[in-house]
């Protein structure tokens, strides 16, 4: 099955890396979201499981490894182009905890660059995803918890 145009949802996950009132956040270098700043992750490979994909994803794209806390947040992003679906992915964010990580913050993968953001900037910018401005609204305000994997 294509990313383009798929016949089903596909799995992936966020690593979602909170440390202070800053959020990790890495601009993306391939469609979709090509250009603006969202949370590290990607697609689940198969026989990966979402705590394996995410770490994986953190560190290939950001360089650093850390220890996962939870599912925090679950939401879609689907992209229609004349009437069809183009992309649609169900994204599984995990939080990790921020005092675990470990490595040489860079950017890898395809992700263009790697930078903290503040989470009210992350919250309103246009340069951001609008999954992941949700996501940094919905932790400004509180309303986030952690189900433990």
């Amino acid at each position: 099955m294509g990313r383009e145009f798929p016949e089903h949802a596909i799995a992936s996950v966020g690593a979602v890396v909170v440390r202070g009132s800053e959020i990790l956040l890495v601009e993306r270098g391939y469609p979709p979201g090509e250009g603006l700043w969202s949370i590290p992750g990607g697609v689940i490979e198969p026989g990966e499981t979402i705590v394996e994909a995410s770490i994986r994803e953190l560190e290939e794209e950001t360089g650093l490894r850390g220890r996962p806390l939870g599912v925090v947040w679950v939401t879609d992003s689907i992209v229609r182009e004349g009437g069809r679906v183009r992309y649609h992915y169900v994204i599984i964010d995990v939080l990790f905890d921020s005092s675990s990580l470990t490595g040489e913050l860079r950017p890898g993968g395809d992700a263009r660059s790697v930078a903290w953001f503040s989470l009210a900037e992350a919250s309103t910018s246009s340069r951001v995803t609008r999954s992941t401005r949700r996501l940094a609204q919905m932790m400004l305000e509180g309303k986030l918890r952690v189900i433990e994997l």
